[in-house]
């Protein structure tokens, strides 16, 4: 490490004193992505890929905020997922989820999946989604009537469960209108699952959690095998009465993965298939906390400091869908694909996306790869490689007024300064190991936009909160701003975005 460049170190202590500087200079459980912009804030002499010794609590990290470099590692070398990814999510998604599987046999469940997570094939599950929407705006109709305060990120945390049971099974799963005992099973697990590079070792080796984990895992496996059976047998009934309609993402799943085989459908569901089947559900489930619900409340948080955009996106509704916001919903339904003639809708959401990236991908380094950068060589072999979303989306050499909402960016034209340079905007990563919901997740937070924006003035609610807890916890902000993100098993708002809501009155 000696001549690697590095914040100021220490040959005992490593880094691990600039990294306690950073996360000091964060309020309580803040997500640790920001840590590595914050350290080349501090220390501008450092280049946009270096290394931070954090030994014993974690490998030595390369530390990643540029794309070109990052393309390196992703698109013409996609390397290993690092060991710690793999130790943190295998006791909530299982060790066929896609997140982390390797290899031919990653390359054979992707191929297997892909099908099902094609924009053609989502569009036509579009009518779900809006029925699941609808019902979440009923739910937020009362919470306005009874002027109650509310967690956000619980609400679209339901809805998201709503939608990817009904886009995955064609099942609802009430997670909106009941208690779920997935959906329970599913955040407890979260709730223990220790943070990343933690130097808390009784909560890191707590052996209390792994009786959680266990317990959890048999809810929730049990819970998805007889929802995958249910599943198996509808779809026989329908392939017996000819039923057409689309079809929900595991039957194109196990289609392929039969034809794929050699295999007849036969009486019952594959086990091999099933137990893959049980893993990507929880992966979708995962994925879609993770970006769709927490996405959905820094939507809503960045609009309501901006009312100049949250006027223009209302327009670009009323424009595609006329002003009377009754009528909205059937429209999405019956013609899905005018959720892309919503321009200006999507800047915003990929601002959105720049600003509060939901996850970052971690890489194993190689003794044959080294990135090559500005006439620079980084070795990678022994370091777990970071390419940090955060430092990447808010670096002023690639983004102009790096810390100011601008979804315009997101329409400018190459040349234009506003520009997204090539591979600086990656919430998604980049590579074949890129997200394979990320078309969902587009589709899923477009009705939620055009569903809610027009009707409901949803504003951020901490102060009441504070109150309501008995806590004053108003020095708890990122550049003044109450709504960051924490770390939750992912990148969640913090306090799951406590939020009231009133009806808007923009139109007779």
């Amino acid at each position: 490490m000696r001549d690697l460049p590095k914040p100021p170190w220490s040959p005992i202590f490593g880094n691990l004193p600039t990294l306690g500087k950073a996360a000091a200079a964060f309020p309580p459980r803040a997500h640790p992505h920001a840590f590595p912009h914050w350290i080349r804030q501090h220390h501008p002499e450092l280049p946009p890929v270096f290394y931070v010794d954090i030994w014993p609590v974690a490998d030595p990290m390369l530390i990643i905020a540029d794309p070109a470099a990052a393309a390196q590692i992703t698109i013409q070398n996609s390397l290993e997922k690092h060991s710690n990814t793999k130790e943190y999510v295998h006791p909530l998604l299982g060790e066929k989820n896609l997140v982390t599987l390797e290899g031919p046999e990653w390359k054979m469940w992707r191929g297997i999946f892909n099908p099902g997570f094609a924009s053609g094939h989502i569009m036509s599950l579009v009518g779900g989604m809006v029925s699941d929407t609808v019902r979440f705006t009923e739910i937020h109709s009362d919470y306005a009537a009874k002027e109650k305060v509310f967690e956000l990120e619980d609400t679209a945390t339901r809805l998201t469960v709503d939608i990817i049971g009904n886009v995955v099974l064609d099942m609802s799963l009430q997670a909106q209108t009941s208690e779920n005992e997935l959906v329970k099973a599913f955040r407890d697990q979260l709730q223990w699952m220790p943070l990343p590079n933690d130097i808390n070792l009784f909560r890191k080796y707590n052996p209390i959690k792994w009786f959680v984990y266990r317990a959890n895992t048999r809810i929730m496996n049990r819970y998805l095998d007889r929802l995958l059976e249910q599943r198996f047998t509808h779809r026989q009934q329908e392939e017996n009465a000819k039923t057409k309609r689309s079809k929900p993402i595991i039957d194109l799943a196990l289609d392929t993965y039969l034809s794929q085989t050699g295999q007849s459908a036969g009486s019952s569901l594959p086990q091999t298939f099933k137990q893959s089947a049980i893993d990507q559900f929880k992966t979708f489930l995962f994925a879609g906390h993770d970006t769709t619900s927490s996405t959905a409340c820094f939507i809503v948080h960045l609009l309501s400091k901006y009312p100049t955009a949250l006027e223009r996106v209302c327009q670009e509704h009323d424009e595609v869908y006329g002003s009377d916001t009754s009528k909205t919903a059937e429209a999405i339904t019956n013609d899905p694909y005018s959720l892309n003639r919503l321009p200006y809708t999507l800047a915003v959401l990929k601002e959105v996306l720049r600003l509060f990236p939901p996850a970052s991908t971690v890489r194993k380094g190689d003794p044959n790869i080294s990135i090559q950068l500005d006439g620079e060589n980084y070795p990678t072999d022994g370091f777990m490689l970071w390419p940090v979303a955060y430092g990447m989306h808010r670096r002023p050499e690639l983004w102009p007024n790096a810390e100011e909402f601008i979804p315009e960016r997101f329409l400018a034209k190459e040349g234009d300064p506003l520009f997204p340079p090539k591979g600086a905007w990656r919430p998604f990563e980049f590579g074949p190991r890129n997200c394979i919901g990320q078309e969902l997740a587009y589709i899923e937070l477009k009705i939620f936009m055009v569903l809610t924006l027009r009707d409901f003035d949803i504003r951020p609610a901490y102060e009441e909160q504070d109150k309501i807890d008995g806590k004053d916890r108003s020095a708890h902000t990122i550049k003044g701003d109450r709504a960051y993100q924490v770390l939750i098993a992912t990148a969640k708002p913090v306090l799951g975005y406590p939020a009231k809501v009133t009806k808007r009155r923009r139109h007779s």
